[in-house]
């Protein structure tokens, strides 16, 4: 699902680059003096190629709206010969995100979210590529940031977090998460650790999952999520769920050292 601005569907390239564009603004602050998104070649709804220029874009801290839903009164919207989105990199707060996706033969239908705005459905794909790359510092600190706003709900200060990544194949994955909190006058330390892995078929299981706590805060902290973690161990997560109509996920390798590299094709099934 891609929003769009405005309440009418775009009937030209030039409306689908402004809806496409604005509905962006909303979430991020886009790089001036260039447009972000070129709609060029063919006979609107067939387009030859959409670029999506978000180098240097930043995401808005508390900006990001619900994940988009559509009611599904669709109707036929447009083609797309060639895609490209860039993103070198996307910011948030200090964390730099390089993305690149691009595709071929992708068809579109428009839909409407329950408030009634427009939105774009990808429903068929020839091909297409998805690469991104995050280093682990960057992946932790927007870890730090979203286990500091959970935390805070519960009356608990995040005092310092680290994310350790390695990688045991080439759609496997170890983590272990160091947490030091406070809560009141005292603080303890949390360890989880876990493994996911993804199989031929994508789908992702999790499994190894320990959570050991130091310190009476963090044996405290530790026993109360070492429940949650129990449920997790051994849950499996299809992948293929994150398809849209008949396009599909496949191929997909991760890559770990100092940084985490992510590459999936998609296409219609």
């Amino acid at each position: 699902m891609f929003p769009l601005s405005g309440r009418e569907f775009p009937g030209s390239g030039s409306e689908l680059a402004a809806a496409i564009e604005k509905a962006l603004a909303e979430v991020m602050t886009l790089p001036a003096g260039r447009p972000a998104v070129t709609v060029s070649g063919g006979a609107f709804p067939a387009i030859s190629s959409v670029e999506v220029n978000l180098d240097g874009a930043t995401v808005r801290t508390g900006a990001l709206p619900p994940k988009p839903i559509g009611v599904g009164d669709r109707r036929p919207g447009i083609s797309v010969e060639q895609a490209r989105v860039s993103g070198h990199p996307i910011r948030h707060q200090q964390a730099r995100l390089e993305l690149d996706v691009s595709g071929r033969g992708l068809k579109l239908d428009f839909d409407r979210d329950a408030k009634g705005s427009p939105l774009l459905v990808l429903v068929a794909a020839e091909s297409g590529d998805v690469r991104a790359s995050i280093s682990q510092a960057d992946l932790q600190a927007l870890a730090l940031e979203a286990a500091t706003l959970a935390a805070k709900q519960q009356g608990v200060a995040i005092q310092e977090l680290q994310l350790s990544l390695a990688s045991e194949g080439p759609r496997t994955l170890a983590a272990h998460v160091r947490v030091k909190a406070k809560k009141m006058m005292m603080s303890g330390v949390v360890h989880l650790r876990g493994r996911l892995a993804i199989d031929d078929r994508l789908n992702a299981t999790v499994s190894q999952l320990s959570c050991v706590g130091e310190g009476m805060v963090g044996n405290a902290a530790a026993a109360m999520l070492q429940r949650k973690v129990q449920e997790l161990e051994g849950r499996t997560i299809p992948l293929t769920a994150l398809s849209l109509g008949e396009v599909a996920l496949r191929d997909i390798q991760i890559q770990v050292d100092d940084t985490v590299r992510v590459s999936a094709a998609f296409g219609s099934r």
